[in-house]
């Protein structure tokens, strides 16, 4: 994690409770744009003990060794991309996110667990085992979405890029019949969703709130 603690210990809920810390879930279809956000709301964090600091997708490298040598021929379906991801996830928790809670610290988790699910969703996994299997997260403090459109045509983009790509990449590696653009749609779509239960919020140009000097979006 970016400006991440060394402290490795594993802290309970009411230690990260009183501790202050916090964590922004940021959500979104495309790894790259992912990327550059968390680094803008890092930078907003400011500096010091505290600063602020972000959980990228792929912090363990299992997808990266996925992508290496014969690992590309894995015909991975998306129970198991899903599951995958848990396994990173789990990961990040414990190296990363739970170790920055602790000492007080806003951490931008990108993505978090919306993205996954919106995954299997879009992907026919059913939603109560989606949920139940990420039962086990902490709850985040926020949740935001990037300011996307879904774009037509198959292209498929870049795997390292992020796990949405790496997923749509996968499948249609499996059968033609994976539109990627069709899967980032029925993402996209169950973000309008969560927006309108006001489960998620867009994020805009100024910070959430807590983050830096800006104001709430």
């Amino acid at each position: 994690m970016s400006k991440s603690s060394k402290k490795n210990g594993k802290p309970d809920k009411e230690k990260t409770k009183e501790s202050g810390g916090r964590m922004i879930a940021l959500e979104g279809t495309r790894g790259k744009d992912l990327y550059e956000a968390a680094q803008r709301l890092e930078r907003l964090g400011g500096d010091g003990d505290d600063a602020a600091g972000f959980s990228r997708w792929d912090a363990s490298n299992t997808f990266y060794e996925l992508s290496m040598g014969k690992a590309r021929k894995l015909m991975a379906t998306p129970r198991t991309l899903v599951l995958l991801y848990v396994s990173d996830l789990l990961f990040r928790l414990r190296w990363e996110i739970k170790p920055a809670l602790a000492e007080g610290r806003t951490v931008i988790v990108a993505p978090y667990v919306e993205t996954a699910i919106g995954f299997g969703l879009a992907a026919g996994l059913p939603k109560d085992w989606l949920r139940e299997l990420f039962s086990f997260v902490p709850k985040p403090a926020a949740v935001y979405r990037l300011k996307e459109k879904a774009k037509s045509g198959n292209k498929r983009e870049k795997a390292a890029d992020g796990f949405i790509e790496f997923c749509a990449d996968s499948l249609a590696a499996t059968s033609p019949d994976w539109s990627p653009a069709a899967l980032r749609a029925d993402i996209l779509e169950y973000f309008d969703e969560l927006e309108e239960k006001d489960e998620i919020r867009r994020l805009g140009k100024k910070s959430p709130k807590g983050l830096g000097k800006g104001k709430g979006t």
